[in-house]
């Protein structure tokens, strides 16, 4: 397993920010891909899991990943509008290892990043103090 970083490829500002947010938050450093091309590249320095906002381009360059040692082992973790069935049962047989749903992503987003950066760490939730009624 690669070392504790994260790989991105993510088109949409807001998932973007929320990624870098949730990694920043743990001291995990994220490297965000620019071009879908470096995708392979990037993934071959052997991070501990990429990230990936899932597209038809995405599947063919991971296709491509997947056969090639020094980046086939890398965790994939995808996310795609919840609509979109046919990409999502095409990614999930070209070897993406959990496809979720943006909201999914979204949710799960703090505890995905430890579960692959830190395995066994568990996030500590802090209940917030519930305000006196009026």
């Amino acid at each position: 397993m690669g070392e504790k970083r994260i790989v991105a490829r993510v088109e949409d500002l807001m998932f973007r920010a929320k990624v870098d947010a949730a990694a920043r938050n743990l001291s995990i450093p994220v490297r965000f891909v620019e071009r879908a091309s470096d995708l392979a590249a990037a993934c071959a320095e052997q991070p501990a899991v990429a990230f990936l906002e899932l597209t038809p381009e995405i599947l063919q360059i991971l296709a491509g990943m997947k056969k090639d040692r020094r980046t086939r082992d890398v965790p994939v973790v995808g996310f795609l509008s919840h609509v979109d069935k046919k990409l999502a049962e095409d990614a999930r047989a070209g070897g993406v290892d959990r496809v979720l749903s943006r909201s999914q992503f979204s949710e799960t987003l703090p505890d995905l990043i430890l579960e692959f950066t830190s395995p066994g760490v568990e996030r500590i939730m802090q209940d917030e103090p519930e305000l006196p009624e009026e």
